[in-house]
């Protein structure tokens, strides 16, 4: 038989353990078989965190947004900077058409021997000059050819001297009369002038009237070698396109 001191020590033993395991209820987790699965319990911290994404998410589309828009004023700015350089492009082909023009400087003699006009003679000039030129644009070629041919002969230093000579000679040039025409478009060459690129067109296409292929073609060429860039040049390369045909 046990001796009753080791009974007593059991006994107080089961008493202790007993006394720990009532101590901390908490710690004992019941299993309940009718509930299948315990939902998550959400926490205070997993609602500030979809918060903060919602809040992420928030920005990062608004900044979509805004680079999207600034993409197209971009484009639209991109845009508007290709037609300013094309216009710049176009400008630096006139500025180049300019400089390639040679300048006809008259000879040292005929510098020497020519007058200068005075401010009365350049006033009747002007006068005499926009008289012949109304009657052209009013489309009275006739009575402007007596006029162009009058302030050639009455102006011979005038300024507008190249520009009367070809003139004359477009009136000359609607009459069929092409070997006058031909006559004042080299004058107009000659006497140099804003007129140059035009009056050698127009040499070439009177010889085309008179039947002269070969002479036509010279013309032609001229312009293009002394004034590449001018609309004349262009007129000229259709021209000699069909001398070819």
């Amino acid at each position: 038989m046990l001796s009753s001191k080791y009974v007593l020590v059991v006994a107080v033993g089961v008493l202790l353990i007993t006394g720990q395991s009532s101590a901390n209820p908490a710690e004992v987790v019941e299993y309940d078989p009718s509930v299948r699965t315990q939902p998550p319990k959400v926490m205070e911290a997993d609602v500030g965190m979809m918060g903060y994404v919602n809040d992420k998410f928030n920005r990062i589309e608004k900044n979509s947004l805004e680079n999207a828009d600034r993409l197209d004023r971009l484009e639209r700015d991109l845009a508007k900077i290709k037609q300013l350089e094309a216009k710049i492009e176009a400008l630096e082909k006139q500025v180049a058409a300019l400089k390639a023009a040679p300048v006809v400087a008259p000879n040292e003699a005929n510098t020497a021997a020519k007058p200068s006009m005075t401010p009365a003679e350049v006033e009747q000039a002007q006068q005499a000059y926009k008289k012949a030129f109304d009657q052209l644009m009013a489309g009275k070629y006739s009575e402007a050819g007596k006029l162009f041919k009058e302030f050639v002969n009455k102006f011979p230093y005038s300024d507008q001297l190249g520009n009367a000579h070809y003139w004359y000679g477009e009136t000359q040039f609607v009459a069929r009369k092409y070997e006058l025409a031909l006559n004042a478009y080299t004058a107009s060459v000659q006497a140099g002038g804003p007129k140059q690129a035009d009056a050698l067109l127009k040499q070439g296409e009177c010889y085309l009237e008179l039947k002269k292929p070969k002479e036509a073609k010279a013309s032609f060429e001229e312009v293009k070698k002394r004034f590449p860039e001018s609309t004349a040049a262009k007129q000229a390369d259709k021209l000699l396109a069909t001398l070819k045909k």
